[in-house]
């Protein structure tokens, strides 16, 4: 999930990489063992680094989270830091190159693996760019990530979209399903750009799987291992994993006085892993939509998405062992906006998702869920934040809870803290 105030690789990387707004080449060796003096850069290459340590309180409310035998707090302190690499360069033919790197330590929950403050990587991509436009390779956002309008985030620390209330809450059960043009997934894909003209621009990109990172993910094709194979086509019993996923998307940017406008339109399909023993899930076909307005320190926005899916980003899944096939849509929708007026923002956000839902009750699943919050610019590099989210999940017939009436969960989440970004 995209975390808009803290600056993922993608925002940082955007002044870097974006087209026509590249950055001077230097020269130095990025691969050399000594690490360069401050202020110098190796062989054709500028490297930046970058990246921000962040600190906040959290509250988290949850309804029949506890059980007979254990009883879960609702307060407590976190941090989170992320490391950008950013390397540009500029071959003799004028071509562009670069690539992006993020390290992060959020490891969202705690397993007998390790520690939550392991690190690993979010973001790896590269780039290459010309008049042709910008191609790019490795686990980044696809072309609707990359062109959208109207995903109104940039208050707090982005609300329902920014992933630290997703870090909060205990079980995936209470958390909303909200397929924004952020949370497509970073599996590993190719994407083409074009250049901008007259005010518009496209993007496309393929990826064959919803994986991401080194190497094929598994050693064996068992039982026990195939469904972490990279490459899984089909499975006993089926699985809702994406394969052969397009994303294309066409944006439009401009302005009439003090009042800028842009409008994305974009498209998302898949097929899904197969069943060898029975029904397979559907292929995903969904349109996505959203729009945005700025003036006078004010962005209000929005945008919409709906076809054949289920929850999520998932494809819809055929009724289990039935001849049946389960056509129900899923539709979603985010609206709000945000006001800056010197060094504060304040904003907020209202989203709701409609879907199939569980495969075994015919109720279908509503995901309702809002947020409001604001930043405040201390000093260069150092912000101080605060958010207040609520979401709300109901599907009849549904046990969602460790105990309790089964049907609904419901959530309220508090952060608050700073953010110190280098």
């Amino acid at each position: 999930m995209r975390k808009l105030l803290l600056g993922s690789t993608a925002v940082a990387a955007a002044a870097l990489f974006a087209p026509g707004a590249m950055a001077q080449s230097l020269s130095g060796d990025a691969f050399s063992s000594r690490l360069p003096a401050a202020g110098t850069s190796l062989r054709g290459l500028e490297v930046r680094i970058g990246g921000y340590y962040k600190a906040m309180y959290n509250y988290t409310r949850q309804d029949n989270v506890n059980t007979p035998d254990a009883r879960i707090g609702s307060s407590d302190f976190s941090n989170e830091i992320e490391i950008h690499v950013l390397a540009s360069g500029k071959a003799a033919n004028g071509l562009r190159y670069g690539v992006a790197l993020e390290i992060q330590n959020d490891s969202v929950r705690n397993t007998t693996q390790g520690s939550k403050n392991t690190l690993d990587y979010d973001e790896a991509w590269a780039y290459l760019q010309g008049t042709f436009g910008q191609i790019r390779f490795g686990d980044e956002d696809g072309a609707i990530g990359q062109l959208q309008s109207g995903h109104i985030t940039g208050f707090g620390l982005g609300g329902l979209d920014s992933g630290d209330n997703n870090q909060q809450v205990i079980g995936g059960n209470y958390r909303m399903s909200l397929m924004g043009p952020n949370d497509l997934g970073d599996n590993t894909k190719l994407i083409y750009l074009t250049p901008q003209f007259a005010g518009f621009d496209a993007g496309v990109s393929f990826a064959f799987n919803n994986q991401e990172g080194a190497l094929s993910g598994c050693d064996a094709v068992t039982v026990a291992t195939v469904t972490t194979c990279d490459k899984l086509s089909a499975v006993a019993g089926g699985n809702s994993r994406r394969r052969n996923e397009i994303q294309a998307a066409l944006r439009w940017r401009g302005s009439f006085g003090p009042v800028g406008l842009a409008a994305t339109v974009g498209y998302i399909g898949a097929d899904s892993v197969k069943n060898i023993t029975g029904n397979s899930a559907d292929r995903m076909d969904l349109i996505w939509a959203g729009a945005v307005v700025t003036a006078y320190g004010f962005s209000v926005g929005g945008w919409y998405h709906g076809g054949h899916g289920n929850n999520g980003n998932f494809a819809t899944v055929t009724r289990a062992g039935g001849a049946v096939r389960d056509d129900r849509r899923s539709d979603a929708f985010l609206v709000g906006a945000t006001y800056t007026i010197d060094a504060f923002t304040v904003g907020g956000h209202l989203a709701m998702n409609w879907s199939a839902g569980s495969q075994t009750a015919p109720a279908g699943r509503r995901d309702l869920g809002w947020a409001v919050g604001g930043n405040y610019r201390v000093a260069p590099g150092l912000d101080f934040f605060a958010e207040y989210i609520n979401y709300d999940r109901k599907e009849r017939g549904v046990q969602f809870t460790n105990v309790g009436p089964a049907g609904s969960a419901d959530v309220d989440i508090v952060l608050a803290g700073f953010r110190v970004a280098f």
